[in-house]
């Protein structure tokens, strides 16, 4: 699927490949020079290892950042002097919204802390500050260094980060964005600005940008790693979203999605050893887990999930209303196995594509 040359917003489904999609675009782009950016270190390296398996190094025309080093280095710090002249040192990595008692008018001490480190959530807005003050030179010169920008994972995009990313769909600069708005395990910020399109509201602002004439919105509802029936159960998590279709053909003894009693969970452990996931560390104490928010762009060949009591509620009822609160995270964690899903469970299975295991 090419995502050139006019904007674009792409929605995919978990496995449908966008890692892949962005690396090829961007080397066919070539010898135009073009910015790849995504919200962590961990999803940019990921991109980075694509590339090279692609084409056995990252070429010169591509430049790869996470997205706090995109708006620190391209948007705050070449025109900060219009409304900060000390050198912005680094980023100071926000938990939660800044709380600070300052008029945005107090630049350095609004947008920095003592260290002159900026506040990462203040970043977008700092860099939209700077395209104001300097009379639009901030997006001329990413306009000269770049023909093109890439970011993946925008459905983590949050506060005025949202705005950067209008900024940009308004410049002369191509830009494609991939995402699945079922995955959104982290923000970039979490500031009340525009917090009605964080996560599946991004879906609304996108359609808004659309509207507007600003891209085109299409979505890649296809994976290569979930058979069929694991790529159903997950989307029973969001019925409204468009159903996934899946282009794994593999098969093997064990496919599909089950229940596991409680006293079988050690036999299915030994006969198969799947990835156990879980919600949070507060499940599965004495298991190897691993929390479904920190496997975010993983695969395993099977995967084995430590239910909470919302997963146990929406197992035994098939509604999934019980899953509403943690949905993100219960979709990437169902979403990372290629052949199995299985959930440790002792009560009634209302959930259609469940089968009870039986040693």
């Amino acid at each position: 699927m090419s995502m050139l040359p006019s904007n674009k917003i792409v929605f995919a489904s978990a496995g449908a490949g966008k890692t892949t999609v962005i690396a090829t675009e961007a080397l066919a782009m070539r010898p135009q020079h073009v910015a790849i950016t995504t919200f962590t270190i961990k999803n940019a390296e990921e991109i980075r290892r694509k590339i090279v398996q692609l084409n056995g190094c990252v070429p010169k025309e591509i430049t790869i950042y996470p997205w706090y080093t995109f708006l620190l280095h391209e948007l705050v710090r070449p025109y900060q002097g219009h409304v900060h002249p000390t050198r912005v040192a680094g980023i100071h990595f926000a938990k939660g919204a800044t709380q600070t008692r300052v008029r945005k008018a107090d630049v350095a001490r609004y947008y920095c802390d003592v260290n002159n480190d900026a506040y990462s959530d203040r970043l977008g807005e700092f860099g939209l500050l700077c395209e104001v003050a300097s009379e639009g030179k901030v997006v001329r010169r990413l306009g000269d260094m770049y023909s093109h920008i890439f970011i993946d994972e925008v459905q983590d995009l949050a506060g005025f980060d949202i705005e950067v990313l209008e900024l940009l769909l308004r410049s002369p600069i191509g830009v494609s964005c991939v995402g699945d708005i079922r995955q959104s395990t982290f923000r970039t910020s979490h500031a009340p600005k525009n917090k009605k399109f964080c996560g599946r509201g991004f879906l609304l602002k996108a359609d808004n940008w659309k509207k507007a004439g600003l891209c085109d919105v299409k979505f890649m509802a296809h994976s290569y790693r979930c058979i069929q029936n694991i790529c159903d159960v997950a989307d029973l998590i969001f019925p409204n979203l468009p159903k996934a279709q899946s282009h794994n053909e593999r098969r093997t003894k064990h496919d599909g999605v089950f229940a596991v009693r409680s006293i079988h969970a050690e036999e299915y452990r030994r006969r198969y050893t799947p990835q156990i996931l879980r919600l949070d560390r507060r499940f599965g104490k004495n298991l190897p887990a691993e929390n479904f928010g920190m496997t975010k762009g993983l695969g395993f060949e099977r995967v084995l999930i430590v239910p909470y009591k919302g997963i146990t509620k929406w197992l035994s009822t098939g509604d999934a209303q019980h899953v509403a609160g943690s949905a993100d995270e219960v979709y990437v964690g169902i979403t990372r196995a290629y052949q199995s899903v299985a959930f440790i469970h002792d009560g009634d299975v209302a959930l259609p594509g469940v089968t009870i295991f039986e040693p």
